[in-house]
């Protein structure tokens, strides 16, 4: 179905989404086998998916870039769906991620891809903005973070492969862009038009920078907490309240591509809470990990499932307004 060529030249970038949204939940539970003894079985599994899945949606995606470049540079040069081009290069650092404890030659292979290619994309994202005559207020959203934000899971294998001033230039990058993104998304919001029902899920993506920022604090430091991770973890658990709040929102819009969204803050949440766990092991945060694992794995589950139907009943891979 999707290979056909009027379904291959409307193959969406925001596919690669998919690919962050279950590596996130892969890595959940790689560090729930080691924190709670879960089963070796389940992140395994997952993480063939993620493979499969990975080189699926890279080879399709390849393909049209050879066949309808036209399309894909209609993409870069898009408001919205530009910001999604990154998720490229998201999604070998975190299948670098993904490897690291079960092969980490193949790890260290996707992190020596996805990291520089991360920086090549935020560079030119950021060049795209600054001299873009068309965007106004209305198209920035949440997904605009994932081009600089990130840049913060650069560190996470990162103290491991070079040294230390390379991951902590890319924190620096990812936490500079995040403050100055969120101020500007926040008075959007606040100011302007809602936004539109497609990127309604996108405002999940307000959990991932202080979650992953987090978790690359975490790795900077060698598992130290003090009062910077704290602030970056607190400032995630307000911002998944905020989303709770608004949860009949999320509940009634329409199924779009874009409720990717949900999984990958999720899995940034339930990770950052397990590293929480593992320095202070008390019951609160036990709790508090646990409840995340099972929300993300529920979530993904559940959009994993619409997305199935969404392929079957043809409504992925259409021409766009």
């Amino acid at each position: 179905m999707i290979l056909n060529k009027r379904k291959l030249s409307c193959f969406p970038v925001q596919f690669f989404a998919v690919l962050m949204g279950i590596s996130g939940v892969t890595i959940v539970y790689a560090k729930a086998y080691h924190v709670f003894n879960f089963s070796l079985f389940w992140y395994l599994a997952l993480l063939s998916i993620n493979t499969i899945l990975f080189f699926i949606i890279f080879t399709i995606y390849l393909i049209k870039w050879i066949k309808y470049p036209e399309k894909v540079k209609e993409e870069i040069n898009h408001p919205v769906k530009s910001s999604f081009v990154p998720a490229i290069s998201i999604s070998f650092l975190l299948l670098s991620i993904a490897y690291y404890d079960y092969a980490p030659t193949v790890s260290v292979t996707f992190w020596l891809i996805g990291a520089p290619l991360h920086l090549f994309f935020t560079l030119k994202t950021i060049n795209f903005w600054i001299k873009s005559e068309h965007l106004n207020i209305n198209h920035i959203n949440p997904a605009w973070f994932i081009p600089v934000v990130g840049n913060l899971l650069v560190p996470v294998i990162g103290v491991d492969v070079m040294p230390v001033s390379i991951s902590i230039f890319y924190f620096a990058v990812g936490l500079f862009f995040w403050i100055i993104l969120f101020t500007i998304i926040m008075y959007r919001m606040i100011f302007h038009n809602p936004l539109s029902e497609k990127l309604v899920p996108t405002l999940f993506i307000l959990i991932a920078p202080p979650a992953v920022a987090f978790i690359s604090y975490f790795r900077i430091t060698f598992g130290s907490i003090d009062i910077m991770s704290m602030m970056l973890y607190s400032i995630a658990i307000i911002i998944v309240l905020l989303m709770f709040t608004k949860i009949k929102i999320f509940i009634k819009a329409k199924f779009f591509i874009s409720w990717w969204a949900y999984t990958f803050p999720l899995a940034a949440i339930s990770i950052a809470s397990i590293l929480m766990y593992m320095t202070y092991p008390n019951n609160v945060n036990h709790y508090i990990s646990l409840f995340f694992i099972t929300l993300v794995t529920l979530t993904v589950l559940v959009v994993f499932y619409k997305t199935i139907i969404a392929i079957k009943n043809k409504q992925l891979c259409i021409e766009e307004n």
